[in-house]
């Protein structure tokens, strides 16, 4: 039957089907079923108090960017403007290090690094060390990407 054609009651056949696939659609799209590729998958956050100083912390923030690299955000808030050493490891390997001064208005400082999505779960460690004080800042997050 073509489109042109018409039913035994005198409708155009072919009314119902736009209608099925808009309606079919909508349900995919609310249900969560449909694929789409710009969604983005949760983010991960942990954080937690830095060893040696009851005023500072830490936090570790994971996002999976849409091009599927990871973007790791790392950063201490402490009362000083000490230098830090600190590390970033990604599957126990060594990722990126350096030494920074907090600066911030806060004195607080951040990493931001881009990171390969490896195929399983991601293991990623940031630790900081002030070089002044005995002061350590350490946390850990799991990416399932």
């Amino acid at each position: 039957m073509s489109h042109l054609e018409r039913t035994s009651s005198g409708r155009p056949a072919l009314v119902a089907r736009p209608v099925l696939g808009l309606l079919l659609a909508g349900v995919l799209a609310t249900s969560g079923l449909a694929a789409s590729p710009a969604l983005a998958k949760a983010d991960v956050v942990a954080s937690g108090p830095c060893r040696g100083a009851p005023d500072s912390t830490w936090k570790l923030k994971v996002d999976q960017e849409s091009n599927g690299s990871l973007t790791i955000t790392a950063a201490v808030f402490s009362e000083d403007t000490d230098e830090w050493g600190w590390k970033l490891k990604h599957n126990d390997d060594v990722s990126a290090k350096g030494t920074v001064t907090a600066r911030d208005a806060d004195r607080s400082f951040r990493v931001v690094r881009s990171m390969v999505d490896f195929t399983g779960p991601d293991e990623i460690v940031f630790r900081a060390g002030n070089k002044d004080s005995d002061e350590i800042c350490r946390g850990d997050v799991t990416f399932n990407g």
